[in-house]
């Protein structure tokens, strides 16, 4: 008795190396195309602004604002009677520009959950939280400031923001506040509770053993 003929299969060796592999219910999520939770959890928050102000400096003292304006022009002049060339005299004037902004142009201060900074014109600043040690206020603005008590701190400049007319100063206290500590926590001692190991510290507990 003869049997039906047998159904032929294409050998797997003429798929060719492109030929994808059917997808089956037990491979895993993420090779058809859907996120696993740890991705999910891996996406950064989005930072929220909690308040913003602007401040322009330049009116504020005319005199000042002239002088300033004066030697910056001085300077280009001199840059370009020195080196004649445009390449030359348009980056030493970037620089200047760049340096005097916060000064020069209106600038926009911002408070956010996550950081502090300001934007004006040809610079901007931002920086964490996490970067500032404490604040200072002042009648006319607030320092962030870093820790002054390492070289490195005072050498690091810190972010004066400054208030307007119409800043709420309060608020501006209140966000700060919550965000770094003050000048008086920040600069307490801590309490040494830990052990300490070494010879130093063996050396000490030796002396208080004898005195006893």
């Amino acid at each position: 008795m003869s049997q039906p003929p047998r159904k032929s299969r294409r050998p797997s060796y003429l798929s060719g190396p492109g030929s994808p592999s059917p997808l089956t219910d037990r491979e895993p999520k993420e090779a058809r195309g859907v996120p696993s939770p740890e991705e999910t959890a891996k996406e950064p928050e989005e930072d929220r602004e909690l308040l913003s102000w602007k401040v322009w400096l330049l009116p504020r003292r005319p005199l000042v604002s002239t002088v300033v304006v004066g030697v910056i022009l001085l300077s280009i002049y001199l840059a370009y009677w020195a080196f004649p060339q445009l390449v030359f005299v348009g980056l030493i004037t970037l620089i200047l520009i760049n340096r005097l902004a916060p000064y020069l142009f209106p600038v926009r201060y911002f408070l956010s959950e996550q950081k502090a900074g300001y934007k004006t014109f040809l610079a901007a600043d931002s920086r964490p939280w996490g970067r500032f040690f404490t604040y200072y206020k002042y009648n006319d603005g607030i320092l962030l400031s870093n820790d002054t008590r390492s070289i490195r701190g005072r050498l690091r400049e810190g972010l004066f923001m400054y208030y307007g007319k119409d800043t709420p100063v309060e608020e501006v206290l209140s966000i700060i506040t919550s965000k770094l500590p003050s000048p008086e926590e920040a600069m307490k001692p801590k309490e040494d509770t830990g052990y300490k190991g070494g010879l130093s510290s063996a050396v000490r507990r030796v002396r208080r053993l004898r005195g006893k």
